[in-house]
């Protein structure tokens, strides 16, 4: 998660959720520093620039080691 203002960045993975909440240790931090929000801001544009949307389809023809790929990783997640 990051949000970004001009001068305020907020950075963190803290998930608002029971499980989360009671398992994890999440945190989040705030930085004040005009350089830096500028900086993530450009970074995220860049990355959005780059990104494409994915359907349905994209997602149900990937091949079946990829599949299985994503579904071992899927298995070891709440562990990662």
């Amino acid at each position: 998660m990051m949000f970004c203002s001009e001068l305020w960045t907020l950075l963190g993975s803290a998930n608002r959720d029971p499980r989360s909440l009671r398992l994890n240790f999440e945190f989040n931090v705030e930085c004040y520093d005009r350089d830096l929000a500028t900086s993530l801001t450009e970074f995220v544009r860049a990355k959005t620039q780059k990104s494409r949307l994915l359907s349905l389809k994209d997602v149900d023809s990937r091949s079946l080691p990829l599949k299985l790929r994503y579904g071992v990783a899927g298995l070891f997640s709440p562990y990662l």
